[in-house]
Formats: C-alpha cells, sequence, structure tokens
C-alpha cells in the first residue's frame, strides 16, 4: 500500500468517526461522542503525520539532462522546488486542522532548503554575479530570487496582513520556478547571459559563506539560551532548518561547479571546490532519530547543534580558502 493510499485510508476512517459522531448526537449519552472526537484527534492525526512526514535529503538529486548552453545551477534549483512542492508536499503552511500543521521537522527542512535557493539566487543576480549582463540583472531570474523570499507559511488566508484570499507560498514558488526553467530557456536560445567568470562565481562564494555565517549564528544564539536538554522544543527547528539551507547548498553548488568547470580548472580549484561540496553534504547529511540539545561534554545526552556547527565551520574554513583562492579578493 502506497503513502498515498494509507492517507486516504486513515481519512476515510476519521470520516467515518465523525459521521458516527454526528449520529450519536441524537443518542441520550453524550460520552460517546467525545470518544469519537478523541479516536480522531488521538489516533488520526498522528498515523497521518507519520505517514505524510518526509524530508528528502537524497545527495544525489539531479534535475533532468541539461544542455543547450542552460545552467545546471538553475535547472536543479528549479527541480528542487518542483520536489517539494509536488513530490514531498508543501507542509510549512498547513493549518492547524491539517495533520501537516503539527509537523516540526519537515516544515523546518522545508523552510531551510527554499531559504537556501533564495539566497543563492539574489546571489545570481547580484552586481557581478553571473546572471548579472551588461543591462543589469536578468528580469526573470531577478524575479525568482524575489518570489522565493515569500513568507513559506502562508496558507491562502494571511491574517496578519489581510482577511481577504491571499496567495499560497506553493504558488510563489511555483512561479519562482518557472523563472527558472524561462531563464534557462533564453539562455538556450541565447537572448539571456550567465557570466562563467571568475569574478561571478567569486560573488556567489561569498553569499556561501554568509549563509554559513548565519547556520552557525542560530546555533549560537539557540544555546545562548541554555535549553534544558528534556525541554527543548525549539532544537528541531533550528536543527532542521539548518539541514535544508545546507542540503540546498550541496546539492546547487556541486551543480554550479559543473557550470563553471572550466574557471575552476584555469585557478587549480576544481578539486578545492569539490572538496567544499562534499563537506558541506557532509553536514547537511547528520539525522538522528531525536534531535538532543545536551552539554558539550555530556556523556549521556548528545549536543547534535554543535556537531552541525563544527562541520559547517569547517565548510565556511574551505569556502573561504577557495574564494582566495580564486584570486578576487579575501572575504
Amino acid at each position: 500500500m502506497t503513502a498515498k493510499q494509507i492517507t486516504e485510508t486513515i481519512w476515510f476512517a476519521a470520516l467515518g468517526l465523525l459521521k458516527l459522531a454526528g449520529a450519536a448526537l441524537r443518542h441520550p449519552s453524550r460520552r460517546f461522542v467525545l470518544w469519537a472526537l478523541a479516536a480522531v484527534v488521538l489516533l488520526g492525526f498522528p498515523v497521518a503525520m507519520l505517514v505524510i512526514s518526509k524530508i528528502d535529503d537524497n545527495p544525489d538529486f539531479a534535475s533532468p539532462a541539461v544542455n543547450g548552453g542552460r545552467s545546471r545551477a538553475v535547472a536543479v534549483s528549479a527541480a528542487l522546488i518542483t520536489r517539494e512542492l509536488e513530490g514531498s508536499r508543501w507542509r510549512a503552511n498547513d493549518p492547524f486542522f491539517l495533520p501537516g500543521g503539527w509537523l516540526r521537522d519537515m516544515p523546518a527542512f522545508q523552510l531551510g532548503l527554499v531559504g537556501g535557493l533564495a539566497k543563492l539566487s539574489a546571489a545570481m543576480v547580484a552586481e557581478r554575479g553571473p546572471g548579472y549582463g551588461s543591462l543589469g540583472p536578468d528580469s526573470d531570474l531577478n524575479n525568482a530570487a524575489g518570489l522565493l523570499k515569500y513568507p513559506g507559511t502562508v496558507w491562502k488566508f494571511d491574517t496578519r496582513t489581510t482577511w481577504l484570499p491571499t496567495a499560497s507560498a506553493e504558488k510563489q514558488y511555483r512561479n519562482a520556478q518557472r523563472s527558472l526553467d524561462r531563464y534557462n530557456d533564453y539562455l538556450a536560445a541565447g537572448t539571456a547571459s550567465f557570466e562563467r567568470r571568475a569574478e561571478s562565481l567569486a560573488v556567489v562564494l561569498e553569499a556561501v559563506i554568509r549563509e554559513l555565517d548565519d547556520c552557525t549564528a542560530a546555533i549560537d544564539h539557540h544555546l545562548a539560551l541554555d535549553p534544558s536538554p528534556l525541554l527543548d522544543f525549539g532544537v528541531n527547528k533550528v536543527f532542521y532548518g539548518n539541514k535544508g539551507r545546507l542540503y540546498a547548498h550541496s546539492i546547487v553548488l556541486r551543480e554550479l561547479g559543473r557550470d563553471f568547470e572550466a574557471v575552476l580548472a584555469e585557478r587549480r580549484q576544481a578539486e578545492a571546490w569539490t572538496r567544499m561540496v562534499e563537506q558541506i553534504a557532509v553536514a547537511a547529511r547528520l539525522r538522528p532519530w531525536m534531535v538532543w540539545s545536551g552539554q558539550p561534554d555530556s556523556s549521556l545526552l548528545p549536543n547534535h547543534l554543535t556537531a552541525q556547527g563544527y562541520l559547517t565551520l569547517r565548510a565556511r574554513m574551505q569556502a573561504a580558502e577557495l574564494l582566495a583562492g580564486l584570486n578576487i579578493r579575501k572575504p
């Protein structure tokens, strides 16, 4: 039985219980109604949450064949968005009355992943970036970078701004994916530019270093709160948020290295780039059964944030060395 079939079975059972509870309203005893509703919440939701929760950190994920002058990094960015929207399904904006609204790890991972894609896309259209041509930033790539900054927690309504229906996160991210694909189509047609110069690569690399700094800063901030290891309800959000960002970087930078293969070979930095990407991937692969935030010297409860922070700092060091090796400027 597939995950979809299991989910449908659960919800059919839940609906059956609700119908039974409705019929029981006419029963003299209200106790049965309460038991039926409790069964829906206590049994249906947890099982459904287990079924729909999915953190796809496949290190070998790749986009379909890229040819005709298209950017591999842009193509895999679009593919990652499509995977999270259509394959894994976007859960970060599920309302409280849906099982996804009670998940923690998967939404944090998805928000981190899209946040990482937003930073990389913005770096590509920054001044002197790969997508910054003689006429300024490419409009499609710039539009995608802006749409990826849209809050991933917005559902069909955002009561913080208006009571009227609004654009959902899925809609905005799907438009971003289309803009990325359209930009790549224009590259293939020769009507858009993707500057494959050392200076352009350095702009993206500087953004990566800032992102890695943000990951470690989030860890530092959480550990400074000195949370209790057994009552730390925010550690998963930090850990999986960082994991999503690191994962997005490991996939996109792997493909960006292929886009800039000639530049890296010319500057003799191809091996250094591969080592940096592999180090980011190692940090992104951490996935303990349960995330703990114990003391660093604890013999009983580990501290997974410090482990993640150490691996991230190693990647940051390699990125800084690689940037210096490009002979552009130091961070």
